[in-house]
């Protein structure tokens, strides 16, 4: 998603509400990018660690 056009149309029509709710989404995104990322390198760390062990 583009965050910062979203951020601008708010800003233009003067929508806190929905400028803060967009900054929400957008820290909550990140957040879950972050867990995504660490179980996808924790994955590929298991998969060489096994294919090691055979």
């Amino acid at each position: 998603m583009d965050w910062d056009s979203a951020k601008q149309h708010c800003n233009e029509r003067n929508w806190q509400w929905s400028l803060e709710l967009i900054n929400q989404a957008q820290k909550e995104m990140e957040e879950l990018e972050m867990k995504l990322k660490k179980c996808e390198d924790q994955q590929k760390a298991n998969r060489l660690y096994n294919a090691c062990n055979y």
